[in-house]
């Protein structure tokens, strides 16, 4: 899977934010990597067994297994991304989540900014946006210093109305 391709606008916005997951590796080095830690993984686990440790062969299969599942859930979520538009009298926020794509318009008139605190679980606050009975959670990726600055960058753009 590709990481983040995100498509481009088709109008000249006011204002624009993208929000995508921080993938240090591209997706060709990530599997790199991955496989060479599952090579040197079966070589110490072969030697071991050459020496009569065979049961060490089995963990390390679990041990490549949970590995690959880890791998795989950061492959499938490497390419997610938010972006949020504001254009004229709308505001359109788009993502693409888990390998589903959703766009959501809303009247900028009638959008409110919400930063409220997270559970007490996770620290930092959560920046949604509400619309008509209708609310959505917008930069879960991003850093908490980030959401605060957007969400009063929002509130600015909103109020100018």
């Amino acid at each position: 899977m590709p990481d983040a391709v995100i498509p481009p606008l088709s109008f000249a916005p006011e204002f624009s934010v993208v929000a995508r997951r921080f993938n240090c590796l591209p997706a060709r080095q990530r599997w790199l990597f991955f496989g060479i830690l599952a090579g040197f993984s079966l070589t110490v686990a072969a030697t071991v067994a050459a020496f009569g440790a065979w049961p060490v062969l089995p963990y390390s299969g679990l041990e490549l297994a949970a590995i690959s599942v880890a791998f795989w859930y950061v492959e499938r979520r490497a390419g997610d991304w938010e972006r949020l538009t504001i254009a004229a009298d709308r505001v359109i926020v788009e993502r693409a989540w888990g390998g589903r794509s959703e766009k959501r318009e809303f009247n900028r008139y009638w959008l409110q900014v919400d930063l409220a605190p997270r559970a007490r679980t996770r620290a930092g606050a959560r920046l949604g946006l509400r619309c008509r009975g209708e609310a959505l959670v917008f930069g879960e990726t991003l850093a908490d210093d980030e959401r605060v600055r957007i969400a009063s960058e929002l509130r600015k753009r909103l109020a100018a109305r």
